[in-house]
């Protein structure tokens, strides 16, 4: 007779993983969407029926190298193609970073507040995360990151610029310097190079351990396509390929964001408007009693009313979703709101005026 072994569904997972919270995205309450960082522009005009138009075998596996979209990134970059690795959104790549060159016994270096699936990350590779907050909540502490690498084992350093939530960038040569002096892995987050300017990727084959991550999904417009990609040396390019999932971005993606690079042009001009109007809503929020706004390069500000929670559910009434934050590491309450089209981010105003009883 064979013995019963008596078990639960929850025996099963990884000890380390029991803790871990799956990633929720913001409710949708509202039709007006500034609480994810996206594009509310349409695609460039021409360029819906230029990807729809396009052949595509979809019984067969996707080009499994991504050649054509990475040629094109390469091109946008000023960088060889083999410098180029694509994946499926910057979430993937974040965990094969973690995967790749860090896991158990090595620690990944970040500075809160900042940007959450990096702990995500951490924790299903089973790296050990090593905080140097942020000074004041906006600056990076350059020493203590660079103390933490030198004494840490292993490390991976992950700094968003801009960083997100917050908004704000950090001086280049605050970042050199970071990846001058430390051992380890620095990875620089630029989602939003588009809309501060500022990259590293012109100096990806003078430091060995520097590594750039870019996205589709934000000024792009293709976050439903989940499209993101990664500017290194080509050593450190092979190392990741040697752990990437092959096949890991489908064949319509990698069709639809190497032809949006053709359209750059237009997307620029987007890039344009969003950046004047974030900058219109920065300095209308500050006019406002009781209101502290942090400064930002990207397509979203952070800010902080008196009465968080109220703001927040106030605008959900209105229909109009925002990202309210109720416990950033320093900053404690706060909301962030990127850039809607013109005539939603006037209404939203008005509303946030109304609300400090202007």
């Amino acid at each position: 007779m064979t013995n019963f072994i008596k078990k639960a569904a929850n025996d099963f997972i990884r000890p380390v993983l029991t803790s871990l919270q799956a990633y929720q995205p913001s409710e949708d309450t509202g039709k007006i969407r500034m609480d994810a960082n996206e594009n509310p522009f349409p695609w460039p005009e021409g360029m819906q029926e230029e990807v729809f138009n396009s052949t595509l075998e979809f019984n067969r596996y996707p080009d499994g190298s991504a050649k054509a979209l990475r040629q094109g990134i390469a091109t946008y970059n000023n960088v060889d193609w083999t410098e180029v690795l694509v994946g499926n959104g910057s979430d993937e790549l974040i965990q094969l970073i973690l995967s790749t060159f860090a896991g158990p016994g090595s620690s990944l270096i970040v500075h809160p507040p900042t940007f959450s699936m990096y702990w995500a990350a951490a924790t299903i590779t089973g790296t050990s995360v090593e905080e140097v907050p942020l000074l004041g909540g906006i600056s990076l502490d350059t020493e203590g990151i660079i103390k933490s690498s030198q004494q840490a084992a292993r490390s991976v350093m992950i700094i968003c610029n801009p960083n997100n939530p917050t908004g704000n960038a950090f001086a280049r040569s605050e970042i050199l310097q970071i990846v001058r002096e430390s051992p380890g892995l620095v990875v620089v987050d630029e989602a939003y190079y588009e809309f501060s300017g500022e990259t590293l990727a012109d100096v990806i084959n003078e430091y060995p351990n520097l590594l750039i991550l870019r996205t589709f999904s934000k000024a792009f417009g293709l976050a439903a396509l989940r499209v993101g990609y990664v500017l290194a040396n080509k050593t450190l390019i092979a190392d990741l390929n040697k752990v990437r999932q092959p096949y890991n971005v489908n064949s319509f993606s990698q069709q639809a964001a190497a032809i949006a690079l053709k359209y750059l042009p237009a997307y620029l001009q987007q890039v344009a408007i969003l950046k004047k109007e974030i900058q219109k809503i920065s300095e209308e929020l500050g006019q406002l009693p009781g209101v502290t706004v942090y400064p930002t390069a990207a397509n979203f500000v952070l800010f902080r009313p008196a009465d968080c929670r109220t703001w927040a559910e106030e605008f959900a009434a209105k229909g109009f979703n925002t990202r309210y934050f109720t416990n950033l590491p320093v900053l404690k309450e706060a909301i962030r709101v990127s850039s809607a089209l013109p005539e939603q981010n006037q209404e939203f105003l008005r509303i946030a005026t109304k609300l400090a009883g202007v």
